[in-house]
């Protein structure tokens, strides 16, 4: 018995820090994403920093270099796993790309009759 929750518990720390990859997102965006296996509370920057470097490996091979766009960071609470997650692109190596430019929130306006 005990067996069993060794391995279902090695299992998960296993399972629970694998990287999504790079996914491409729309147009020229990418995003990757990652839980956290190390136990504990709050934020693992060794979790942020190796999405990070994912990103870089895969801007590098490309000869271009990472631009966030959005990095989201879980920290880990009891009963769950911490994660991050990291929307980027690739762009010239110092280029002086300008930054994404966001629309604005639309306003709903309910009235009451």
């Amino acid at each position: 018995m005990m067996n069993k929750v060794g391995l279902i518990g090695i299992t998960c720390l296993i399972v629970g820090c694998t990287s999504t990859g790079v996914i491409p997102m729309d147009k020229d965006s990418y995003l990757i994403g990652k839980k956290d296996g190390t136990p504990g509370l709050g934020v693992s920057i060794a979790n942020k920093a190796e999405v990070y470097k994912e990103a870089n490996d895969f801007c590098s091979a490309k000869g271009l270099e990472v631009e966030t766009l959005n990095v989201t960071t879980t920290p880990a609470r009891p009963a769950q796993l911490g994660s991050t997650e990291l929307q980027f692109r690739c762009i010239p190596r110092g280029s002086s790309a300008k930054p994404l430019v966001r629309e604005a929130d639309k306003i709903i306006e309910i009235r009451n009759r």
